[in-house]
């Protein structure tokens, strides 16, 4: 049991804490080295940690406050047998409360001093500035960067084989097929074609490839999290036309070389007029051919790519001629097609479809746009796949995501393409017909079910082949045919002064050209 006295001593206890700590702290602000120095930006000062050290928490506060009522309380109560106790001055009592309060005053004030000492300390202290070696090129966006790494293909290159030169996984490369499936660009790579790889250095992981055929066609591969997003990148530049006049001495190949034509245009031309003319047998010397053609340049260097215009061939007593008319078709002088009719649906009959050309369909997990550039027929397998059109085969391949697939080319300006292959009946370089037997329906590749994947392309670039403008009809419309002849006597005019020019324009003879 506390009595009076203890009270007392319990009050001259708080007040000489209170001084101590008065005394502590005016100690502490005397030494030099707590006073402001300049130190990092948000290192607590030396005096703020002291003070943080000595004063008092609201917890301890709250816990001292409690006692002194328990004490006073205590000291109070009556013992069973006690006499009556004597009341507590009520000046002791103010007195207490009043220390009290001014100790948690104290304490708050010291708190504000820290406060302001930090944030002057702050301010005139000089800022500590770590400075860390970044590589220039990675603060620019990835488009600007240049490629880490580039190639050039050569003979006997695989992918594979790329990929795995440049420690490159093979999963992503998988990544990268799987991406390239609407396109199947990576299945056209020639020796000459550049590849341009963007890596991150930490890992080695692929966030960028391009595939460069040329000036103006590029194919891009972007990573978008796990998977990577495909665009085909055309640039039209600008078009130069040009002609030339081959004089028929031998065969009409060795002919066109001499006047100065590409192989590639060569071969169009004959396939070209492959139903209208025997080449062994029908030309003859001295027989002539007319070409108008444009050449693609872009800032004024030349991308190898041209397109034909006009053909004219001339005999002693006969004529056959092709122009390339507004809808992509090539027509006669008298509007009459040159192609042969495509057939629409490439299978015996007709079957149900189930899924439909979409360039902007959006991929179902991703949510990006992912095209199907075909159309997908139901058909069982071992279904027989027929030729759309005459052509030549191009590509025989077998894709791990498009599986077994063959490559149509129809007179240089159409494509047809057909996927899933069960079997291919046809060789590359082969020559075929429409309605001819080219394979039959399969489920190779990464399918769901067996189907054919068809694809009509004009001018390289995928169309709708159920509702595209293509070579059905036999001439030109007759709501056309007068822009059409127009078109003609446009082309026979620039061809005719195109050649007077260069007839004017002395030329430096070819290396191993033959004389007339």
């Amino acid at each position: 049991m506390f009595g009076l006295g203890n009270r007392g001593n319990d009050a001259d206890r708080i007040r000489r804490q209170h001084r101590r700590l008065q005394n502590q702290l005016k100690k502490r602000q005397a030494r030099p080295e707590l006073r402001p120095q300049a130190r990092r930006i948000g290192q607590p000062s030396p005096l703020a940690q002291a003070l943080k050290s000595l004063r008092p928490s609201p917890k301890m506060l709250l816990v001292g406050t409690g006692c002194a009522a328990l004490i006073l309380t205590v000291s109070y109560w009556p013992e069973r047998e006690s006499k009556p106790t004597l009341v507590m001055p009520e000046e002791m009592l103010t007195q207490i409360e009043q220390d009290a309060d001014s100790i948690a005053r104290r304490v708050e004030q010291a708190k504000v001093r820290e406060i302001i000492e930090d944030r002057n300390e702050i301010l005139d202290a000089e800022p500590v500035v770590e400075l860390t070696q970044v590589n220039e090129e990675d603060l620019l966006p990835l488009l600007e960067r240049p490629p880490r790494l580039e190639y050039s293909v050569a003979k006997g290159d695989t992918l594979s084989g790329i990929f795995n030169r440049f420690s490159i996984s093979q999963r992503q490369m998988y990544e990268v097929l799987e991406a390239d499936y609407a396109l199947l660009a990576l299945d056209t790579l020639r020796p000459g074609d550049g590849l341009r790889f963007w890596v991150d250095e930490a890992d080695n992981s692929l966030e960028r490839m391009e595939v460069v055929f040329d000036l103006a066609h590029k194919v891009v591969f972007t990573r978008h999290e796990d998977t990577y997003e495909v665009n085909e990148v055309l640039i039209d530049g600008d078009w130069v036309a040009s002609s030339s006049e081959i004089d028929i001495q031998g065969s009409f190949s060795l002919s066109a070389q001499r006047a100065g034509l590409k192989v590639s245009e060569t071969q169009r031309i004959t396939t070209l007029f492959n139903d209208k003319l025997d080449f062994r047998r029908q030309l003859r010397a001295g027989d002539t051919v007319r070409v108008l053609r444009e050449s693609q340049f872009i800032d004024g260097e030349a991308t190898g790519n041209d397109r034909l215009l006009a053909v004219e061939f001339s005999g002693r007593n006969w004529t056959q001629t092709a122009y390339l008319h507004d809808d992509g078709n090539y027509y006669d002088d008298e509007g009459q097609s040159l192609a042969r009719a495509f057939m629409r649906h490439p299978l015996p009959k007709e079957y149900r479809i189930s899924s439909r050309y979409n360039p902007n369909r959006l991929h179902p997990v991703t949510g990006r746009v992912s095209p199907h550039n075909g159309t997908d027929y139901a058909a069982p397998t071992g279904t027989p796949i027929l030729a759309a059109g005459d052509g030549v085969v191009t590509r025989v391949e077998n894709h791990p995501i498009a599986g077994k697939y063959v490559v149509l080319e129809h007179g240089g300006q159409y494509r047809t393409r057909y996927l899933h292959m069960s079997r291919i009946d046809v060789k590359r370089g082969q020559t075929v017909s429409r309605g001819q037997r080219i394979g039959a329906v399969g489920a190779t590749g990464r399918v769901t079910g067996a189907h054919l994947h068809y694809e009509f392309h004009i001018n390289g670039r995928a169309v709708d082949s159920l509702n595209a403008r293509i070579p059905m009809a036999t001439s030109v419309p007759s709501s056309d045919r007068q822009a059409f002849l127009a078109q003609v006597y446009q082309y026979q005019s620039q061809m005719t002064e195109l050649i007077a020019a260069n007839r004017n324009t002395p030329q430096a003879p070819k290396l191993g050209a033959t004389g007339e």
